[in-house]
């Protein structure tokens, strides 16, 4: 297995990590605003993906329409 990981690109691993980064401050952010647990989200955003990013917009959408 390690050796399965030292063969991807070192491009892959920094678009990944770009991605994981704008998805957390993303999340933060919205959090920040809308006041629900921003460092939860963001922490939760630089784990993993889509998944938080899917979950936040569900629960948010919720929140509005109450």
């Amino acid at each position: 297995m390690v050796k399965s990981i030292k063969k991807v690109p070192k491009g892959v691993w920094t678009s990944i990590a770009a991605l994981l980064g704008a998805q957390a401050t993303f999340l933060f952010l919205g959090a920040r605003k809308t006041g629900r647990n921003p460092w939860v989200w963001g922490g939760a955003g630089l784990v993993q993906f889509p998944l938080p990013a899917i979950a936040y917009f569900i629960l948010n959408r919720q929140e509005k329409r109450k």
